[in-house]
């Protein structure tokens, strides 16, 4: 009978169990990726263009708007328009989130309306804009109103809504609700300080009103071309019931005057002049043109 041997052992080598070293490898692949997505997502934030707001922050935003508001005021007053720029503003009230408060950056250019056709000034606006822009103007509520709408870019929306028969236009720039990553971006118009002297045409409107020259407040904006184009507008002018025929007096005035309601404009070629009641006094603001 043979003798029944006990099975042979087979010798492991040394070292770690195959499954921990299984493990190990696993563990680095996983790791591994997470520095790959990492970066991409790194890369990707300064590189890829953003598919929401939330994406790009105010200050972002802020650029793009004040960059929006050199080519919308170019639109907006040409073709013997007088337009006059608002400064930036900030809404606080939307949220980017349930829990998390944001800022809206908004900025107006108001178009004073020739002849009284409104609808017609905004399709002029619309159609100088950039074809990219996608401007549309409609008239709603049976032709009793006249909005505008373009999209700038980055999520930078141009609106308008009036009464067709507005004597002006205001038109918005909005960035909608963005996050704010650090301070709150200024309020000053960076172009403000590349702005150029109060133009001549100030000085000779203020003149014909018989009120002495004196220092403005400046809003400005960036043009296409890197030029500077700005408003400046003096408050606090004494009224004069005949401003209408004062402006007259003007060079070129008797073809350049536009009486409104309540503002009165003059348009030449080196700008603008828009001149309103401002409770008991008047307010005058010259604007140079985007070339």
């Amino acid at each position: 009978m043979a003798a029944v041997t006990a099975p042979e052992r087979v010798a492991v080598p040394a070292g770690e169990p195959p499954h921990r070293k299984r493990r190990w490898w696993a563990a680095a692949i996983v790791g591994a990726w997470i520095v790959v997505v990492s970066v991409l997502a790194v890369w990707s934030v300064g590189h890829e263009r953003a598919t929401v707001p939330e994406q790009r922050d105010l200050s972002l935003a802020v650029t793009d708007l004040q960059r929006a508001a050199g080519v919308v005021y170019a639109a907006a007053g040409g073709d013997g328009r007088a337009a006059v720029l608002g400064g930036l503003e900030f809404t606080r009230d939307c949220r980017v989130t349930p829990v998390r408060d944001g800022l809206i950056a908004a900025r107006t250019i108001t178009v004073q309306v020739p002849g009284g056709d409104a609808t017609g000034t905004a399709e002029a606006i619309a159609a100088a804009l950039p074809g990219d822009y996608q401007a549309d103007v409609a008239e709603t509520r049976g032709g009793t109103r006249v909005s505008l709408h373009a999209d700038a870019g980055n999520f930078i929306g141009v609106d308008m809504n009036a009464p067709t028969s507005a004597r002006a236009l205001t038109l918005r720039l909005s960035s909608g609700c963005r996050p704010v990553e650090g301070h709150t971006p200024s309020t000053a118009d960076p172009g403000a300080s590349r702005a150029a002297p109060a133009p001549a045409l100030l000085t000779e409107v203020l003149r014909v009103l018989g009120a002495p020259a004196q220092g403005p407040e400046v809003q400005a904006v960036t043009c296409a071309d890197g030029t500077v184009a700005a408003s400046y507008t003096v408050a606090g002018v004494p009224m004069r019931q005949d401003f209408a025929d004062r402006l007259r007096k003007l060079p070129g005035g008797a073809g350049a005057v536009q009486v409104g309601d309540p503002a009165v404009t003059y348009t030449a070629t080196e700008g603008s002049a828009v001149v309103a009641p401002d409770g008991p006094a008047l307010r005058v603001t010259v604007s140079t043109p985007c070339r």
